[in-house]
């Protein structure tokens, strides 16, 4: 039986479309590629953020480093999403 998807249980990059009172309401992020990135930021120059109410998920994790990735899925029980050189990572990401 597949597991839950783990919730962002905080988004501290208050310039991301998604980010509504520091949660993310993106339906779902992936994270990773070449570093742990999240791939759903959207930076917003406007100010408008989504109306979406629920709270953002994560799917796939493609940094095969990171201790909380189980065959390409995030097993973490919840992330944290940070700012970093313009862009949002994934705060949770630990060094195997």
């Amino acid at each position: 039986m597949a597991s839950a998807m783990p919730v962002i249980s905080s988004c501290e990059v208050s310039s991301c479309f998604y980010n509504a009172g520091k949660m993310c309401h993106a339906p779902a992020i992936n994270v990773g590629s070449e570093h742990a990135a999240c791939d759903a930021f959207m930076s917003d120059g406007k100010g408008r953020h989504s109306a979406r109410k629920d709270v953002g998920l994560v799917g796939a994790c493609h940094i095969e480093e990171c201790r909380f990735n189980d065959d390409m899925t995030c097993a973490a029980a919840s992330i944290v999403v940070l700012g970093h050189g313009g862009h949002a990572d994934c705060g949770t990401y630990q060094h195997r």
